[in-house]
């Protein structure tokens, strides 16, 4: 593969999003706890919206990376080799560290025997060990589909069939999550009722995304520049986006004794047609507030970049983490009221994932240099 020039901004991005991973889930663990007022409620769980670009623009950033990279010459086993390393190893590691995990507090043998093991390989294939691992059933598709995605959206191309063509996977994207919506996806089949079941992490339902990002890739440049002219345009219309959810979820919380979290929470599902075009409105102010971040040296430029440079294991981690801020966030701090607690958690869990993420990275680099030093004296 031609090296080609880094995108400072992506790698800013891949950090914003992590953070809102974080967040979402600190707003999850804590703004569900018995005892909080409608206000309180309605307003973490319109925040909540505010910040469910998360994993869309994790699948977009795939896309931008891969098209971008890879717009000419390409060689699927090699890159197939690269992501089973980077990619789908971690995520096996962490799979079984989970399961690990919930075994010993639940006081059960980690195996005991083969229905244990059985149980950790339908846990790899669900990405059921821990509540966030759905993302790696859903991501590691586009990596192994991705010579056909290549045919679907190809550089060589006039750029109008490209945009065609995203178009048309944002139309059936539409279509797929207004029919989840309505229920539709429903049988009697045991086979069927399993898949649908998994739908949240049906890389179909995520595909448009990956589409976009692609379109982003090939016409890198083009893209920031319409980025940079449509940013205010942008902010307008998220700012109406922003009310109306408001107000959708006030009006499920108002009258209440104590909010209702989950149901407000749903409003924001990240597979309804409402939050496609909503995280379609923020995008461009966002993609233009960090190219204004990263454009000439600021330290939050810097900060978000080391973030997102160590964001896959901080983000494989955090789950880990989260339980225990969580926790001291509830149990000690809880005479400081549930927005000062899901802060601190929010930051602690953050800055220890993300220096767990550097600490990894080291040790990697650290073992393949081992690795290829004693290959060397091998072969001499």
């Amino acid at each position: 593969m031609e090296r080609k020039a880094k995108l400072e901004e992506i790698e800013a991005l891949r950090g914003v999003a992590f953070l809102a991973v974080v967040l979402q889930h600190a707003i999850g663990g804590l703004f569900a706890q018995p005892g909080l007022s409608s206000l309180s409620v309605s307003l973490g769980t319109t925040f909540l919206g505010l910040i469910r670009f998360a994993v869309p623009l994790f699948v977009f950033i795939t896309g931008v990376v891969l098209f971008y990279n890879y717009d000419r010459s390409f060689q699927y086993g090699r890159f197939l080799k690269k992501r089973g390393q980077q990619v789908v190893l971690p995520y096996l590691f962490w799979t079984l560290f989970y399961y690990a995990w919930v075994s010993v507090r639940s006081g059960g043998a980690i195996i005991g025997d083969w229905g244990d093991l059985l149980h950790v390989l339908e846990l790899a294939f669900t990405g059921k060990a821990s509540y966030h691992l759905w993302f790696m059933v859903m991501i590691i598709p586009f990596y192994l589909l991705f010579p056909i995605f290549r045919l679907l959206l190809a550089g060589k191309r006039p750029a109008s069939v490209n945009m065609a063509v995203t178009i048309g996977f944002l139309v059936a994207n539409l279509i797929l999550v207004y029919a989840l919506s309505k229920g539709y996806f429903q049988s009697d089949q045991p086979i069927l009722q399993t898949l649908y079941s998994y739908l949240d992490r049906n890389f179909l339902f995520w595909t448009f995304y990956f589409v976009l990002g692609g379109f982003a890739g090939l016409y890198y440049e083009r893209w920031k520049k319409a980025m940079q002219s449509l940013w205010g345009v942008s902010l307008a219309i998220t700012v109406l986006f922003l009310i109306y959810i408001g107000t959708k979820i006030w009006g499920i919380n108002q009258g209440a004794a104590a909010g209702d979290y989950l149901t407000s929470s749903y409003v924001t599902g990240p597979l309804k047609p409402l939050m496609i075009a909503a995280t379609l409105a923020m995008l461009p102010v966002l993609f233009y507030t960090i190219q204004r971040l990263t454009s000439k040296p600021t330290k939050m430029g810097f900060v978000l970049t080391v973030i997102g440079k160590y964001s896959f294991g901080a983000y494989l981690v955090h789950a880990f983490i989260l339980r225990y801020t969580n926790l001291l966030a509830l149990n000690v701090l809880g005479i400081l009221g549930v927005y000062i607690q899901t802060l601190i958690s929010f930051i602690l869990c953050a800055c220890i994932s993300v220096g767990l993420g550097i600490g990894f990275r080291r040790i990697r680099n650290r073992w393949r240099k081992a690795r290829v030093g004693v290959d060397r004296g091998v072969a001499g």
